[in-house]
């Protein structure tokens, strides 16, 4: 528990600090260096990591990540915060040219992948059963990380209606992110005492044996009170009450991504997806609720940006 916190200490520094002062190019560098090496790693989880399939997928993937990190158009603000809404931005056509390059990439990737790695997981002289399933594991990674990853920028540089943007005004600050970040550390954290302290009915039994209901209720409360401070410190300029049930689903959900991770591990017969972070086990550990966290904070901003 010890080396749990004080990675934990270290991880969120790092994480503020990434999030607030280092430059946006850097940091999709970072991210998609973060989506390469927890591939890896959920790749080697199924002893696939070897196999010639691995570049091509890993390309695909991470050139799946980067189209998406360009779509920015999406949340297109103008520089003055006074401005029009963003339907009338795109009725400009700027918001359809700042999409159509990323897009084009995007549908390119996604051809090629669904094209490309099925074909290859056919080749060698393995047995059905082992190629089938090498091409799920393969289509699943290409997918999933793909895409989640693929948000984090989006999510960083997020500020519709609120400030101006964030590449061109250094100062704004990207709450929303950090927002993402912090409601599945206080879920899981509220989760695992919650569960240890009142825990007596299982959750997820044949998937997360420690996981209780009481647990999942606790991490899903703190989330929302979590939301709550968020809402009237570093979000204090968005509507109180859908910054709450962003926190509500997004505590419900997160909760999910660490179960997604956990059916992984038991598919791949592992206990943890690695062992680089003492204390966490591997990047997919520490990362498999943020995953699904961006999912639900990016369809929460982007139904706001265009219903708001």
């Amino acid at each position: 528990m010890k080396t749990r916190i004080i990675t934990a200490v270290i991880l969120i520094a790092a994480a503020v600090g990434l999030i607030y002062f280092v430059p946006a190019y850097i940091f999709n560098y970072l991210v998609i260096i973060l989506a390469f090496f927890t591939f890896a790693e959920y790749l080697s989880m199924f002893k696939e990591r070897n196999h010639p399939l691995f570049i091509i997928a890993a390309i695909l993937m991470l050139s799946m990540a980067n189209s998406i990190m360009r779509m920015d158009a999406i949340f297109l603000a103008a520089a003055d915060p006074a401005t029009a809404s963003i339907v009338e931005v795109g009725k400009s056509g700027e918001a359809f040219w700042k999409l159509y390059m990323p897009l084009k990439q995007f549908l390119t990737v996604l051809f090629a992948g669904v094209a490309l790695i099925p074909m290859i997981a056919l080749t060698g002289k393995d047995e059905i059963a082992v190629k089938f399933r090498r091409m799920n594991v393969y289509f699943f990674g290409f997918f999933y990380f793909g895409i989640t990853f693929g948000l984090f920028p989006l999510i960083k540089s997020y500020t519709f209606g609120l400030e101006p943007l964030f590449e061109k005004f250094p100062n704004s600050n990207p709450h929303w992110f950090l927002f993402m970040l912090v409601i599945p550390w206080v879920c899981d954290s509220a989760a695992y005492f919650g569960g240890k302290a009142l825990g007596k009915h299982k959750f997820a039994p044949a998937i997360s044996p420690k996981k209780t209901w009481e647990g999942a209720v606790s991490g899903t409360i703190f989330s929302v009170l979590a939301g709550l401070v968020f809402a009237l410190t570093l979000l204090k300029n968005e509507n109180v009450w859908f910054v709450l049930l962003v926190a509500l689903l997004d505590g419900i959900f997160a909760q999910f991504g660490d179960l997604i991770e956990s059916l992984i591990k038991r598919g791949a017969n592992v206990k943890d997806s690695g062992n680089l972070i003492p204390g966490h086990g591997g990047l997919f550990d520490r990362t498999d609720s943020l995953l699904v966290s961006a999912v639900v904070v990016f369809v929460s901003l982007l139904v706001k940006s265009y219903v708001g």
